[in-house]
């Protein structure tokens, strides 16, 4: 039998649901302790699993299980993740490490004084296709990048539907840490200043008080990236998803159309379908990109191996979209050396 690396979870809501499914399925891991503010919630899924529960991370803290995922809501990342940090724990963060760049930098010393391991959760690092862009890129495959575009936005019934507290977030928190996170890692490049336009008001009128969406250009050291986002795309779309990116080098050029993966259904609409998250294969395995950085953090724990997405590639993440909305408000670029 493999060692087994004992996990809890905190934080069940839409996404963080499937970390203890991960956990739970995965070989070199035993889910010990749910965690989530709403008793039920955590009842109900520790009843699933046959774990442990409870609402209070103190607890977890005081506990002898070693490893946790933090999959709370954006703006609640903070509270917890200090905490287990405070206690030596390893600790892997959904993205984006905080929505506040004080935060961010405080958890980023905590992270590299503890004796835990940590890491955040950049899941698009596991795409296949997102891989294949960086190993291009990084052979000079299409020379020195120049010049990208890419978007990353989601039907309003996200804002409107899904999330309770898309008013303490918005797409620039939701979906700017994938994107961004996406081309520093491709390009192996870190930003050297931030200029971002944006709109409000659909979302305000439908209660959710936060940005419709934004346009950011970030200077690299070679190449200028133009970022979109938007919660505001129409629910008639074929897919909750719209994603886009193209990269232009030296000597060539990258497109990738992430939402449209070659098939498409027609019945009373027309809509691109995902791979299904949540459910098991044909042969009973959890084999989506997006369950990997769980099990490769597990790993990581178990075989003492130092993880990449580390707190400070967090820290970055976070000051790019902190130097965005700066540059919402005054209207003038924003040097990232000021925010670092």
């Amino acid at each position: 039998m493999p060692e087994k690396l004992k996990v809890g979870v905190v934080g069940l809501g839409i996404w963080g649901q499937n970390h203890p499914m991960v956990y739970d399925d995965y070989e070199r891991a035993e889910l010990a302790v749910v965690c989530d503010l709403d008793a039920e919630k955590a009842k109900s899924v520790a009843a699933k699993y046959g774990c442990e529960w409870t609402t209070d991370v103190r607890e977890l803290a005081a506990s002898d299980v070693s490893t946790f995922s933090v999959a709370t809501p954006d703006h609640a990342h903070s509270a917890p993740t200090r905490t287990l940090l405070e206690a030596g724990k390893n600790v892997l963060v959904e993205k984006p490490l905080t929505t506040d760049l004080a935060q961010a930098k405080e958890l980023t010393e905590l992270a590299e004084s503890s004796s835990g391991l940590s890491m955040v959760d950049f899941h698009l690092r596991w795409d296949p296709q997102w891989g294949l862009i960086k190993e291009t890129v990084d052979a000079g495959g299409i020379g020195a990048p120049v010049m990208g575009y890419i978007r990353l936005s989601d039907a309003i019934e996200v804002a409107e539907n899904w999330l309770g507290w898309a008013g303490k977030s918005g797409p620039h928190w939701f979906l700017y840490p994938h994107t961004m996170d996406m081309m520093c890692w491709v390009l192996g490049q870190r930003p050297k200043s931030v200029y971002a336009r944006g709109h409000k008001g659909v979302l305000a009128a439908k209660g959710v008080d936060t940005w419709d969406c934004i346009q950011t250009m970030v200077e690299f050291e070679t190449a200028n990236v133009t970022f979109e986002t938007s919660w505001i795309v129409p629910d008639a779309n074929p897919s909750v998803l719209d994603c886009h990116m193209s990269l232009y080098g030296e000597a060539g050029k990258i497109d990738y159309d992430q939402d449209y993966s070659g098939i498409s259904f027609v019945t009373d609409k027309y809509t691109y379908p995902w791979v299904p998250l949540g459910r098991k294969n044909r042969w009973g395995k959890l084999d989506h990109y997006m369950y990997q950085p769980m099990r490769y953090f597990v790993d990581c724990v178990l075989d003492g191996v130092t993880p990449e997405g580390t707190f400070r590639d967090g820290l970055e993440n976070v000051a790019m979209i902190e130097a965005a909305l700066r540059s919402l408000e005054t209207g003038a670029p924003v040097a990232m050396d000021d925010l670092r």
